[in-house]
């Protein structure tokens, strides 16, 4: 999941920065602007300051609740976090959860199937990399798991199609890299976001490596896409998804983030299941397709 920590005042940035420093994510100066830029580029904003001020930022850009960024309210002494939107597939509801407990914090969540301890359809779905379909029936189910009612996998009045999202592998790696330690890296990989590395639909990386071995063999056993993008391509993703770099990859061939950069390449719109991660000095970054 990336993140981005919103906050304008000195005292919010001390917290911002405790955050980040113990979950992760990049810390932005809060702005109007700034929030209709990044708002379908990151899967999570988490503001801290009035929650007033949050609700009128977030209010022009929001679309829908299967695929809208969790967005959490997180006043700047840190005594609540709050989640304000996207509490189940955008997994708000949870990271409300983390964050609290590492400020200790007091969380706030309001959808009814968390407070009765209850499993939500769509919670579920998100984790899974599944898109439920279609919305009138996931407030239905969820209104009947509310109510102690069973829920059948079989179809009966009402139906949920849980539809498997694609999920991209973007890949970078050094020149000559075996085939072995590629496949290992994307199982390692897949490991983290308990899915099988079969799961992996498309693999991207850089056209530089449009002649890698190792690469063309990987995607060739597991008899998938493999697509292949431009220095300039990886750069424009890198720039509107504000992508960190390395300098020395930077140096090397031009832009300084291949397997997130290519990733994005692939799809319109994206969540992360995994942000950039090195395996042996194979990096590997996980999206679902939104």
């Amino acid at each position: 999941m990336r993140m981005a920590i919103l906050t304008v005042t000195a005292e919010g940035l001390l917290l911002a920065e405790k955050i980040s420093a113990r979950i992760g994510g990049q810390i932005f100066k809060l702005s109007k602007d700034l929030v209709g830029e990044i708002f379908d580029k990151f899967d999570a904003l988490i503001f801290i300051c009035a929650t007033g001020i949050a609700v009128r930022m977030i209010a022009p850009h929001i679309v829908s609740k299967l695929s809208d960024p969790a967005v959490i309210v997180i006043d700047e002494r840190g005594q609540n976090v709050i989640s304000l939107l996207s509490g189940h597939v955008g997994g708000a509801n949870e990271l409300t959860l983390k964050i609290a407990t590492e400020i200790n914090a007091n969380p706030v969540i309001t959808t009814a199937t968390d407070i009765e301890n209850k499993i939500a359809v769509d919670s579920f779905a998100g984790k899974l990399g599944l898109r439920p379909e279609p919305k009138a029936a996931i407030k239905a189910i969820n209104a009947a798991v509310l109510r102690d009612e069973p829920v059948y996998l079989t179809a009966g009045n009402v139906r949920l199609n849980l539809n498997p999202l694609k999920l991209i592998a973007g890949v970078g790696c050094k020149r000559g890299t075996s085939a072995e330690s590629i496949f290992q890296a994307l199982v390692a990989a897949c490991a983290l976001i308990n899915q099988p590395v079969e799961r992996v639909n498309i693999l991207a990386s850089v056209d530089l490596k449009r002649d890698e071995v190792g690469l063309l063999e990987v995607a060739k056993a597991l008899d998938i896409e493999i697509k292949f993008f431009s220095a300039a391509e990886l750069a424009k993703k890198i720039t509107d998804y504000k992508l960190s770099e390395s300098q020395f990859v930077k140096k090397t061939i031009g832009v300084g983030n291949v397997c997130e950069a290519a990733a994005l390449c692939c799809v319109n719109s994206a969540r992360f299941a995994l942000t950039k991660k090195s395996f042996d000095g194979v990096t590997v970054a996980l999206i679902w397709e939104k």
